[in-house]
């Protein structure tokens, strides 16, 4: 976030993309298997967490400040493996707008992030129970999310943080949350979610030497469901 550059660390870009290369390959591969379809769409606000600069002090204040909500967009495919277990494997794109501080010794100085990603996710949805067409879930997944596009201004400053490196190209993301699906058919259902994602926190990921942090975020989903008729499956659990 400061314009101090330092060298790339080559070996941990190097095994990042492999990951990500991994990742990607797993959603293309079990698309073939997939027995449903999900679209959905929503609300999400983030913050910075466990902020650290070169000196391993936390100079961002995020008191008083509120981030408003951004539009969210998912798509994907769905696996089921048991009963209650589905593999889910898609696609995520979503902005946030960050409110947020410095602290320049005794002065606060307001600064705001706008920020937009898209990610790639692999995980699990479990049912954990089931009344009449309604049925309560949760979920767990990984994700691997690449910077599109970011600015942060401040006073009168302004500076592209893609453009300058001044901010991480890539994220790992935990999420985890509650949802609920209903059955609208034998073909069609829709869903609603809330999750909470929080990104790995990584060192000399960017321009910044020694500037470590984590991006949580909260997101509310809706969202619809198709089946894939039988005859388009290569798998036909």
């Amino acid at each position: 976030m400061l314009k101090k550059y330092s060298k790339p660390n080559k070996k941990m870009q190097k095994k990042q993309f492999q990951n990500t290369v991994l990742l990607l390959l797993l959603v293309v591969t079990s698309s073939i298997s997939a027995q449903q379809v999900y679209i959905g769409m929503g609300l999400g606000s983030a913050s910075f967490n466990e902020y650290e600069n070169s000196a391993g002090e936390n100079t961002l204040s995020n008191t008083d400040y509120n981030n408003s909500e951004e539009p969210f967009f998912e798509g994907g495919l769905k696996l089921k493996l048991t009963k209650r277990l589905k593999l889910d494997l898609g696609i995520q794109y979503y902005k946030y707008k960050i409110n947020t501080a410095f602290n320049a010794g005794n002065t606060r100085v307001p600064k705001t992030y706008k920020l937009s990603y898209v990610g790639f996710k692999t995980g699990f949805t479990f049912d954990i129970l089931q009344w009449n067409k309604l049925t309560f879930q949760t979920h767990l997944h990984v994700s691997r999310d690449l910077l599109l596009s970011g600015t942060n201004r401040y006073q009168n400053v302004f500076v592209d943080l893609h453009k300058e490196k001044t901010l991480d190209r890539g994220l790992w993301n935990f999420h985890a949350g509650m949802g609920a699906a209903y059955k609208i058919s034998d073909d069609l259902s829709a869903y609603l979610n809330y999750t909470r994602r929080k990104s790995l926190k990584e060192q000399n990921q960017d321009s910044t030497d020694g500037e470590a942090y984590s991006l949580a975020a909260n997101t509310m989903t809706i969202g619809l469901i198709f089946t894939i008729p039988r005859y388009f499956r290569l798998w036909k659990g």
